[in-house]
């Protein structure tokens, strides 16, 4: 097997990497192909549980506070698991890891195909299903985002971020595309049973990928390594920056995903074929941002662009969730997927260019922790839809997010810098 040394060299040969096209990572670096295939199954069937378990909660409750509830329970293992995760991934072999977690996501999808085929399925074992599938899939996100920098040079990381940025958003288009139809025609066990066929067909490409282990990495007591990995964030101004700057929409914007079946039914009155076709051009604007930020290798005063991006990002999410029209809801909605993945895009990349090799799987754990707090603040935005509205819950989360990152932006000068 190939360790990380024989890996890291697949870039072209002599001097310096050639200037790459807009996919130009995907036709050079094989290792990372593979890699980019896995990740985009296991998003794409990531995409037909959630829009599943959405649907099937709020068609058994029909309560906006249950759907939050499934957001609660998607998140909590992404808080809990995302640090630990990264000191694993450290210190042991990183497709090993990966493996290992594929193949328990597909476990528990299996399961749950069952159960809602023999009408056994309550409300509460879909949230068992949700935390179970996100306990698995928070390590396998970590891994996988720690990889990308072992399989390609540093000097097309941008594109290679970029473009797996595309290829998991496209999954936005993908999944909706089959969940929503499978849905309205056989049921949510029809779109679980699917997803269990992408986990399955992602851990078969995955199993082909090389033995990847951190270079320089010391097998340190695991609190050791959690405090090192903190601290080592806390030393650096910018990257401590870039986080928060994933944290703030992620925790106050991003839940509004969640709800989308509530504007489906109760807003847009479009049912479960419209639920897809909002978040197929959620997924069409999120596919645009991350392939414009795949194609400017050299783009200028990065951090200011996330700012800016991330304000105006809160702003299109009001709109959208004031929206009673089909037609401007989709044009908010695909604007809403442009600019929150291309500054999403932009922060991973930035993330991986300003860390070292022996500390990226710690620090991408807490990167991987603010993927957690999206469905944490489903819940609050889930009771606050329940009294006031989902669309005015939507637009405070948004309101809120955009003035944190005023502060943030007058704040950190390193980051304004980027």
């Amino acid at each position: 097997m190939r360790d990380e040394a024989a890996t890291a060299t697949q870039a072209p040969a002599g001097g310096s990497p050639v200037r790459l096209g807009l996919i130009g990572a995907l036709g050079i670096y094989p290792d990372y192909r593979l890699l980019w295939t896995s990740t985009v199954l296991t998003q794409a069937g990531q995409w037909m549980m959630q829009i599943s378990l959405g649907w099937l909660m709020l068609q058994m409750t029909n309560s906006a506070g249950w759907v939050g509830l499934i957001g609660f329970a998607s998140g909590v293992p992404f808080l809990a698991i995302s640090i630990p995760a990264g000191v694993l991934i450290d210190r042991y072999d990183r497709r090993t890891v990966l493996v290992v977690c594929q193949a328990a996501a597909m476990a528990v999808s299996l399961v749950l195909a069952v159960m809602l085929t023999l009408h056994l399925a309550t409300p509460w074992h879909l949230l068992a299903a949700a935390f179970l599938n996100s306990a698995a899939l928070a390590v396998n996100t970590a891994a996988r985002q720690v990889l990308i920098p072992n399989f390609v040079a540093r000097d097309h990381l941008q594109n290679a971020v970029g473009l797996m940025s595309a290829g998991q958003n496209a999954t936005r288009i993908v999944g909706p595309a089959l969940a929503g139809p499978l849905i309205a025609g056989v049921g949510g066990a029809g779109a679980v049973y699917l997803q269990t066929v992408f986990l399955l067909a992602a851990l078969a490409g995955t199993l082909m990928l090389p033995s990847v282990r951190a270079s320089g990495a010391q097998v340190l007591a695991m609190r050791r390594n959690l405090v090192d990995g903190l601290a080592y964030i806390r030393r650096r101004p910018a990257l401590a920056g870039l986080v928060w700057l994933a944290a703030i929409p992620t925790l106050l914007v991003f839940p509004y995903i969640q709800f989308l079946p509530v504007f489906a039914r109760d807003i847009l009155h479009i049912g479960a074929g419209g639920l897809g076709l909002l978040l197929t051009f959620s997924g069409i604007g999120a596919v645009t941002g991350a392939l414009v930020v795949a194609g400017f290798e050299k783009m200028p005063r990065k951090g200011l662009f996330m700012l800016v991006g991330t304000i105006v990002y809160g702003l299109v999410v009001i709109a959208f969730a004031y929206s009673s029209w089909v037609v401007t809801s989709a044009a908010f909605i695909f604007g809403c997927g442009l600019l929150g993945s291309a500054y999403m895009s932009v922060n991973n990349s930035l993330l991986h260019l300003n860390v070292d090799d022996d500390m990226r799987g710690r620090v991408m754990g807490v990167y991987g922790l603010t993927w957690g707090l999206s469905p944490l603040g489903a819940l609050p935005m889930g009771w606050i839809g329940d009294h006031v509205g989902v669309p005015s819950a939507v637009a405070l989360g948004a309101v809120l997010s955009s003035l944190f990152t005023i502060g943030l932006a007058l704040r950190s000068r390193q980051l304004r810098a980027l």
